[in-house]
């Protein structure tokens, strides 16, 4: 009898409790995303004693396993087994009593079936108290015969390699006559009766040994589960408990039976949530069946998040393996990542990483990588083992056809000799099913098909790594030929990311020098947000291609990372500020700059606009800066403050002296730097560099021109561009008006409106005194639909390959399309620039949350936004804020300073008011500096697990050179250690700083005790 009830999900004491009302095979239940709880209830007949009793139960029309109606059979108050479409019975009994009553709950999920082929989604949001969308097909206890069953995937298995196999292959004409043998001693109308007469028939062929080729296959069990894509994080909870109880009984019947569980956070879940599966797994992983691979929180996207941000993905996934099993995590499990940055091979090495796996690249538009194993080489230099599964699949259906591809596909058989095969429903998890580990006990004993053996990734890529001493080199990125919408779309979980990297970076820097002891420090709330903040750089979610409930869950985390992060910097520089002398002052602000590089900027006062009349910022060094009211009405001056430090200024009446030259008008900007004018639609034709004496425009071109493209793409779109789409653009010239909104000592802007389709784009152009940055301050309230939006900017420049910031460095790629593979990367990433130079000068492009770039010639451009209509049909649409740059420079990257002015865009000073009092620390100060240009201060934050500071370096000039690192007190101890902090070498202490010799992109982190 079966009987159901709504509860909110996971709440099994709230079903035990709670009334049921009958319920009817064949009745509608589950309005979309809700819980339906049906109790079963019913005896064992007698006459089934001894024998194995399974329960038969379908949700209905379901989908595949992932993408639809799913289930969790409880028994006792505990999980039992997942059920979905391809997982329909669970065993009740291996050997009935008779007569036994029978009590079983199934929390069934209503998750909607995704409409794959249709052009434009719903929303799929919840609809409580809607209509049902399953009937309830099958709820049944079934008899089970095991010897029939063995039968059955005997023929199933012989069938499934007859068709796989080569006409011209003897194996198959053996293996033909043989079923031919075993179907004349079979009668259909009688299957049971007879097929104990067949069956010897089918066994004899699967006895045979075979003599086998060379190469030889590791088949792995893995559940490929999206932690969020077309449903959301709750939902990817229960997912999780459906998959891993369905793969530990799995286990318990098929010794042999190795699975993969790529994602630390799925099993914090199990630990938190799902205590008597967390338990199980952790009895199967001592066993060595239940394998923890991957290293990662996440498997995260690499194109998109910072390399503190990767960093920070390998820290907290390895560190929980550690804590929870005792397992060092060897491995990089990324098979389905859109991508791979060439700062990943240096980030893995420095984690413990050895081995690498990804499959994604076999679905590049033009190119195909020549190899399946080789050395994958980063832009330092650091080298990882690679491999790239053959059967071009990372959701294997354990057939013998994708068997036989693995082998007939694999590049490299000349130095090698082995291959892994992930098998298991995936995408929307499941895993391996019993037909799936039936099948690989036959298919190895088949003639004609390869060796087989289930293993996990560590012992494949332990003995594969060592099969040949002349692995091939892949040296740079491994860019994905695919997916390249996926670095514009939902531009608001970019933003919110980048916001969340930075301020947990100032949040570190500054609670570390305001908790010199580490009393204080606030490990666990830092921990928990970057925690929060990594979740949502999944690989369908940071992309953009999720539904819209994943983005409803990610603006909330990130507010709460923001929020928490902007309280640990509040509580932090609250304490300096109070340490820092400001006696004889009046009105004193303290400046904070978290960028590791001295700079000369604008700061935002917390001052009302009123007040701002006749004042002066007084600081260190008797600099002094008028004040100036902007266009929003913030006060802002120009202050100087150290690396990684703060300086005071005091706000007092009086005079500053003379700026710099800054004048504007509706038709152009000046400074002492540049000249930029304007056409009467607002656009860009001239930008005269007065130092250099050089035209920044191309001649006759206009530049700030926006372009969109109409964007269909060929198939999926939340996650592609496809060349197509720049064959035509509609130039947004029309300008509704343009007026003079800043004109001060210190800035001068021009603010201008357009309007376009249903969308609207109001735009402050800026240029601050003493600098050759024209910003671009945008809000772009876009109501587009399948549409594509650039800016554009024509440069006076001439070069064959355009540099690209990544994590921790940079590369180069064409500005042409010379080969195939030149062509296939007309949209590509970057992390905060992108630089077209041509040896004596340059123009770079600088964003503070974009990260799709094209430079096609001599043309730079940015992609602001899209809008996509499936899987989320309202993706991109509303209001967006962000700005960009443009930055005309003398020389190269290095001498232009575009790193530092890159910076200087994304992390603003920030002042902070104080009060006349004496104190121990001087007017200004760095708490960290380096002396050298090109070395940036990515992390600096108090040890985890050990005495000292954590300093983290990056060399991003792509040179060779030594640098001094100084603290804000002598340093007594500093060691080079791994990225999860463990030491490795001693670091040489000169004067109380850290003397370091740098490679080229070379990611150092050093552990430092300072002196009381």
């Amino acid at each position: 009898m079966a009987e159901r009830r709504h509860i909110r999900p996971e709440c099994i004491d709230a079903a035990l409790a709670a009334p049921f009302e009958p319920f009817e095979l064949g009745g509608r239940w589950g309005p979309r995303w809700d819980t339906t709880w049906f109790r079963l209830r019913g005896h064992i007949p007698e006459e089934w004693s001894e024998r194995e009793v399974a329960l038969r139960f379908e949700v209905g029309a379901a989908g595949s396993t992932g993408f639809g109606a799913e289930a969790l059979v409880w028994r006792n108050g505990q999980p039992v087994q997942g059920l979905s479409p391809n997982h329909v019975e669970c065993r009740v009994a291996s050997r009935a009593r008779g007569g036994e009553a029978v009590e079983l709950f199934v929390e069934a999920a209503a998750n909607p079936r995704p409409p794959f082929g249709a052009s434009t989604w719903p929303v799929l949001d919840a609809d409580p108290g809607g209509p049902g969308q399953f009937r309830l097909a099958t709820a049944e206890l079934r008899l089970v015969d095991p010897a029939l069953r063995s039968f059955g995937q005997d023929l199933r298995v012989c069938l499934d390699a007859l068709l796989a196999l080569d006409p011209a292959e003897p194996a198959r004409a053996e293996l033909r006559s043989t079923l031919l043998d075993a179907a004349r001693a079979l009668d259909l109308a009688d299957v049971a009766g007879t097929y104990g007469a067949a069956q010897p028939i089918l066994e004899a062929a699967l006895e045979v040994s075979p003599p086998r080729g060379a190469h030889r296959i590791s088949a792995v069990g893995h559940a490929h589960l999206d932690t969020a894509w077309l449903w959301p994080l709750r939902e990817t909870v229960r997912k999780c408990a459906r998959t891993f109880s369905t793969a530990l009984r799995l286990m318990d019947d098929y010794p042999e039976y190795r699975f993969a569980c790529s994602q630390a956070v799925h099993l914090a879940w199990m630990r938190d949530r799902y205590p008597s599966v967390w338990a199980a797994i952790r009895g199967k992983v001592a066993a060595g069946q239940f394998e923890p691979t991957g290293s990662m929180w996440v498997e995260p996207d690499c194109n998109v998040p910072s390399g503190e941000s990767l960093v920070r993905q390998l820290v907290y996934g390895k560190r929980f393996y550690l804590d929870e099993f005792g397992i060092e995590a060897r491995g990089a499990w990324l098979p389905d990542t859109f991508g791979f940055s060439g700062a990943l091979p240096q980030i893995l090495r420095q984690a413990g990483v050895e081995w690498f796996l990804s499959q994604k690249l076999s679905w590049n538009q033009y190119n195909q990588l020549p190899h399946h194993s080789f050395l994958w080489e980063g832009i330092d230099g650091s080298r990882i083992f690679t491999h790239f599964p053959p059967s071009d699949t990372y959701c294997g259906a354990a057939t013998a056809k994708e068997l036989l591809d693995s082998v007939r596909h694999f590049k490299d058989h000349a130095i090698a000799h082995r291959s892994l095969y992930p098998f298991g429903h995936g995408d929307g998890g499941g895993g391996p099913d019993a037909d799936m580990l039936e099948s690989l006990r036959r298919l190895p004993r088949l003639a004609g098909l390869p060796e087989v053996a289930l293993e996990g990734p560590d012992a494949f890529f332990a003995a594969a790594a060592h099969e040949s001493d002349h692995w091939p080199v892949w040296v740079g990125e491994l860019y994905l030929e695919l997916h390249r919408g996926t670095y514009t779309t939902h531009a608001d979980v970019k933003l919110a990311n980048r916001r969340g990297e930075l301020r947990l970076r100032d949040a570190e820097l500054w609670a570390t020098a305001a908790h010199p002891t580490g009393d204080g420090y606030p490990h666990g709330r830092l921990e928990q947000a970057w925690k929060t903040l990594l979740v949502h750089q999944f690989h369908d979610i940071i992309p953009g291609s999720g539904i819209g409930w994943v983005y409803e869950d990610a603006a909330r985390d990130h507010a709460d990372v923001l929020a928490t992060a902007d309280q640990v910097v509040a509580d932090a520089t609250a304490r300096l500020v109070a340490e820092v002398d400001t006696d004889a002052t009046r009105r004193p602000v303290i400046v904070f700059n978290a960028a590791s590089h001295d700079r000369a900027s604008l700061v935002t006062l917390d001052l009302d606009p009123h007040d701002a009349a006749g004042l002066t910022a007084h600081g260190p060094g008797d600099d002094r800066s008028p004040v100036q009211v902007t266009a929003d009405g913030s006060v802002v001056a120009s202050v100087r403050v150290p690396a990684c430090g703060y300086a005071r200024y005091d706000l007092v009446p009086g005079s500053a002296p003379a700026q710099a030259t800054l004048d504007v008008d509706r038709d152009h900007l000046e400074n002492d730097c540049v000249r930029v004018t304007f056409d009467r639609d607002g656009l860009v034709t001239s930008i005269v560099d007065k130092r250099a004496e050089r035209e920044v425009v191309a001649a006759g071109a206009r530049a700030n021109l926006f372009q969109l493209h109409p964007d269909h793409p060929n198939f999926f779109d939340a996650w592609d561009i496809d060349r197509f789409a720049f064959d035509q653009a509609t130039d947004l010239v029309a300008l509704d008006e343009v007026e003079v909104v800043e004109q001060g000592p210190l800035r001068v802007g021009l603010r201008m409106v357009r309007h376009f389709g249903s969308s609207r784009i109001d735009q402050l152009v800026s240029l601050e005194a003493g600098t050759a940055r024209l910003e671009f301050h945008t809000e772009v309230d876009w109501h587009e639909s399948h549409q594509l939006l650039k800016v554009a900017f024509p440069v006076e420049i001439h070069a064959p390959a355009a540099t690209y910031e990544i994590q921790f460095g940079h590369l180069q790629r064409p500005t042409h399309a010379s080969t195939s593979w030149d062509f296939a990367k007309f949209e590509v990433c970057a992390q905060q620039w992108a630089d077209l130079s041509e040896g004596d000068y340059g123009v770079a492009l600088l964003n503070d949350c974009k990260y799709g770039y094209d430079i096609q010639g001599n043309v730079l451009r940015l992609s602001l936004l899209r809008a996509p209509t499936w899987p989320d049909p309202t993706a991109d649409r509303g209001r967006h804020r962000f700005t960009y740059a443009l930055l005309p420079h003398a020389g190269d990257l290095r001498a232009g300073r575009v790193v530092e002015e890159a910076r200087e865009l994304n992390l603003p000073l920030e002042a902070i008011p104080a009060t006349p009092r004496r104190a121990p620390r001087p007017p200004s100060a760095s708490l960290v500096r380096v002396d050298q240009p090109g070395v940036l201060v990515e992390a600096v934050k108090r040890a985890d697990r050990s005495p000292g500071i954590i300093v983290r370096l990056a060399e991003v000039w792509g040179r060779r050179t030594s640098v001094h690192v100084e603290l804000w007190d002598a340093a007594t101890l500093a060691v080079r250690t791994d990225l999860l902090e463990r030491d490795q070498a001693p670091i040489p202490i000169t004067d109380g700083n850290l003397a370091l010799q740098l490679r080229p992109f070379e990611l150092v982190t050093a552990r430092v005790e300072l002196a009381d």
